[in-house]
């Protein structure tokens, strides 16, 4: 087997739960998270369940999500609960690398 392959199917380091990732919530992720998908905050909580308010106040750092809030973001966003967790490499996203696809009917 080839080293990529042995990565590749190398099991996944064990997981924070969501429980400990509220605990170190990192406000800015979620900024990011949504913005990979060039959604506003109505379009996350529209895809999470939440309220465009909450979304907002987790953002800013006034709120801490619950596990189960912080469950449906991840799945919305399709990221791991992990991603929102302080402490790991934070990444400056630039919009003016952003593209946007349009299809013409």
């Amino acid at each position: 087997m080839t080293r990529r392959l042995r990565a590749l199917s190398a099991p996944l380091p064990p997981q924070p739960t969501a429980v400990e990732v509220c605990a170190d919530f990192e406000p800015y992720r979620l900024v990011q998270a949504r913005q990979m998908h060039g959604w506003t905050r109505k379009d996350l909580s529209v895809a999470s369940g939440l309220t465009p308010q909450q979304i907002c106040w987790f953002e800013v750092g006034v709120l801490t999500p619950k596990a189960y809030e912080l469950e449906r973001i991840a799945e919305a966003t399709g990221t791991l609960v992990a991603f929102f967790k302080r402490g790991r490499p934070m990444a400056v996203l630039d919009a003016s690398s952003l593209f946007m696809c349009t299809i013409d009917r």
